[in-house]
């Protein structure tokens, strides 16, 4: 059983300049490998399951911090990353639904649609960059809003909204709760509201939920401030994940912001100390949390770790003191030639135990959806002259289901090569692979 780390130390993130420069112009040069004819895309690896052999366009949360990373750009360094939010956002719109979804919105279930919190995160981007232009004075940001009030008036208000709950459900015939992604729906709803300037969205809706979520913390004990991953009804679902509590604390900090009510910031940064006191000293988290103690490492995230720095930037103005130095090393030495930042460490050790002499082929994958959180928090912290540069050629030996295989990634392939010959290729850009081998249908 391991133990939390007790001592919460001062928060002293203060990365070198040329280093988050580096590694974010590297980053924006791999996902522009990644964008087909219709959005950004590539196979999808998760702790919950995959999706290996859809690779086109996911209108997944992978859009709110492509969207987002680019405005952090434009507002710090140059006026041409405005054309690239914009162009995102415009994926979204032209890819929207009749009925008010995107399509492939399920991250790791894609190519399906309504998945939450992605439909919500979509959301989040579209009305940021409304926000911003409208703020800049440009006329073209009521299409953008247009466009995420129709998701979340047909969507989250018309099929999820419980109430008498009065919280949003995460699945419409289900009498169920997931904080990290209602919180989701809440940062559109502030944003809509602020846009808009009607206070409804808010008042009915986002506070409303807001206070469910503080219900799902925990209040005393070994996980003080960590946030219950799920209920189902009046069940609770003790099982604590750092990753998504910590994508708990922008709304909460909004909370704050519109209420003035402590509540909402306490319970932001008691979150964040939850979090702090399973921090290894390498900058690894858990994944997997349970009120005994008992942790589930496999795997151990890297990409994903920006969303905990993230909170960690929002939650340090409000007394928040923890020095996660270590876990913004791990991100930033994550990162491949290619310009992408690796998934994870350990997924191998789900289906064969023990120690394993070479990380899992789904460790070393690049995945847009992980890698737009990192993208969008070294954005906000990028100087004002980021240098242009390439993506360049990635390989590495690594294994899958038992097997030995060699990963090759270049800005036009990606290509995975066993002893036998080639069992993976997806050509960038392309919505299925052109080898797909047995292997990668796993679910």
């Amino acid at each position: 059983m391991q133990t939390a780390n007790p001592a919460l130390k001062l928060n002293s993130i203060n990365p070198p300049q040329a280093l988050v420069d580096s590694t974010v112009a590297a980053l924006e040069a791999w996902l522009e490998t990644m964008r087909g004819p219709q959005g950004y895309g590539g196979p999808v690896a998760h702790w919950w399951q995959q999706s290996l052999t859809y690779t086109g366009p996911g209108f997944d949360w992978r859009y709110e911090g492509i969207i987002t990373g680019y405005l952090h750009l434009w507002e710090r360094s140059d006026a041409s990353y405005l054309e690239k939010a914009c162009r995102a956002a415009d994926d979204l719109v032209q890819a929207q639904l009749p009925n008010g979804h995107f399509p492939a919105s399920c991250f790791e279930l894609n190519p399906a649609t309504a998945g939450t919190p992605h439909e919500a995160a979509c959301d989040v981007g579209l009305l940021r960059l409304a926000k911003a232009l409208q703020t800049a004075g440009f006329a073209d940001w009521g299409t953008y809003a247009y466009c995420a009030e129709q998701n979340i008036r047909t969507y989250y208000l018309a099929k999820l909204w419980d109430a008498e709950v009065k919280a949003f459900r995460d699945n419409p015939q289900t009498p169920s709760f997931v904080p990290n992604k209602a919180a989701t729906a809440c940062e559109a709803l502030f944003l809509l509201a602020e846009l808009s300037g009607d206070a409804l969205w808010v008042e009915q809706y986002a506070l409303p939920t807001l206070d469910q979520i503080l219900a799902h913390q925990v209040k005393g004990g070994l996980c003080a401030g960590a946030i219950a991953q799920n209920s189902f009804g009046s069940q609770r679902v003790e099982k604590y994940f750092p990753i998504y509590i910590s994508r708990c604390v922008p709304a909460l900090i909004q909370g704050y912001r519109w209420t003035n009510k402590a509540q909402y910031a306490q319970a932001a940064v008691q979150a964040m100390e939850f979090i702090a006191s399973w921090c290894a000293e390498d900058g690894s988290l858990p994944t997997v949390i349970y009120p005994n103690g008992q942790v589930n490492r496999n795997p151990t995230w890297i990409a994903p770790l920006a969303e905990v720095l993230h909170a960690t930037d929002l939650t340090r103005l409000y007394g928040f003191t923890y020095d996660f130095y270590p876990t913004f090393q791990r991100l930033v030495r994550g990162q491949d030639a290619s310009g992408g930042i690796q998934t994870a460490r350990g997924f191998a050790k789900q289906a064969w135990p023990g120690e394993q002499n070479l990380p899992d082929v789904r460790d070393v994958l690049h995945v847009v959806g992980w890698c737009d959180k990192a993208f969008a928090y070294l954005a906000s912290h990028a100087g004002p002259n980021l240098r242009e540069t390439q993506s360049g050629t990635f390989e590495t030996h690594c294994t899958f289901q038992g097997q030995t295989l060699l990963l090759q990634e270049t800005p036009e392939i990606l290509e995975i090569v066993a002893a036998k010959g080639v069992y993976y290729r997806w050509w960038k850009g392309a919505m299925w692979p052109e080898i797909a081998h047995p292997l990668f249908w796993l679910r």
